[in-house]
């Protein structure tokens, strides 16, 4: 479980979101963490890896007793062993993928990427991942904004990566907010919008992104009191716009 920032040795840590593609297995053992004041991100042990270990010890324990009480039971013969179920949902992804259904087409990108259920490609998984991202999936828009910045997979295209993050933070993607407010700050894509990028650091702070509120706050002091109001302005229109479907859904 994360304790503390290995920076600044700060306790104040918060989850963070898994970036696909930084890896080519998903961390299943591990958990990204971030400062919320320094925003360090960094990698921790998490929850699942000492579940599976308690597990462990308690199927070997049993195991014992079992075998010194009533001893190896008799395998029937002819028993099928059934298999996990991988190659059908493969198979079952990949055809509500080539119907356009962002959710199966964001998975499959991930199939391909980690090599589930299919030999690893990760140029397919690339290809998916923009499928589903140009058919709405949020998630999906906002890794590949990370693979267009980070240029991994792809040519490093910082203006790319600015269109797929501005879709899914207009939408209220918080990690994708944080990410825009850092582009318009170092003008990577954009030019150097101050305003722009407490606006959008503004938006990923409400929903507690780690070091959002730093960021917001350091960039606050470069602006005058007329660019602070319209950019709070600004951030609360579309606060409020993104809260609406929630809102009607109940």
């Amino acid at each position: 479980m994360a304790s503390h920032c290995p920076a600044c040795q700060s306790f104040n840590v918060r989850r963070s979101s898994i970036r696909t593609l930084e890896a080519t297995a998903k961390p299943w053992l591990r958990s990204p963490y971030r400062c919320r004041d320094c925003g360090e991100r960094f990698w921790v042990i998490g929850r699942r890896a000492y579940y599976l270990a308690g597990l462990a010890g308690v199927a070997i324990v049993a195991g014992t007793i079992v075998w010194n009480v009533v001893g190896l039971p008799d395998k029937p013969r002819n028993e099928v062993v059934p298999s996990p179920p991988i190659a059908a949902s493969f198979t079952e992804t990949i055809t509500l993928a080539q119907k356009n259904d962002p959710d199966s087409e964001y998975k499959l990108a991930h199939m391909y990427t980690d090599g589930s259920g299919v030999a690893a490609n990760k140029q397919q998984g690339l290809m998916w991942l923009e499928r589903a991202a140009q058919h709405g999936n949020l998630e999906a828009q906002y890794e590949l904004a990370n693979a267009l910045r980070d240029g991994s997979g792809l040519v490093q295209d910082y203006a790319g990566a600015v269109r797929w993050l501005q879709l899914a933070a207009e939408k209220g993607h918080a990690d994708a907010q944080y990410a825009l407010g850092q582009m318009y700050r170092a003008g990577m894509g954009v030019s150097v919008n101050n305003a722009k990028a407490y606006m959008w650091f503004n938006l990923a702070a409400a929903q507690e992104v780690a070091g959002a509120t730093a960021q917001r706050d350091a960039v606050l002091r470069s602006l005058s009191t007329r660019e602070v109001l319209e950019a709070q302005a600004e951030a609360r229109l579309l606060s409020q716009a993104q809260a609406k479907p929630s809102a009607m859904v109940r």
